[in-house]
């Protein structure tokens, strides 16, 4: 038997989870982000479905499904962390007033 290559998963509820991904080095090279969301979905079904997660790994969005894990630097034992989307994503300004 070959070596399980896996990442750690922090999730939602501070859970720490491993999830198994592949067998093999070229599974690996070819993992999609996707792919690993389904893993993760499998593992911690409070996330299935739910697009108001994010996944990051080393304060980097990994977004885009079909984008590799490799091209974010993922490999074996990377730390994958499950965020809550927050909504709205504008800016707050603030004005400042004077007295007269």
């Amino acid at each position: 038997m070959g070596k399980i290559y896996q990442v750690v998963v922090h999730g939602l509820r501070g859970e720490r989870i491993h999830i198994d991904l592949c067998n093999t080095e070229e599974q690996m090279q070819s993992m999609t982000v996707l792919q690993l969301k389904e893993k993760i979905e499998e593992k911690l079904p409070q996330s299935e479905g739910d697009a108001t997660v994010r996944l990051f790994s080393e304060n980097k969005l990994l977004d885009g499904d079909f984008t590799l894990l490799s091209e974010y630097g993922i490999q074996h034992m990377s730390v994958i962390r499950v965020v809550e989307r927050v909504r709205g994503g504008g800016m707050r300004v603030l004005t400042e007033t004077t007295s007269p």
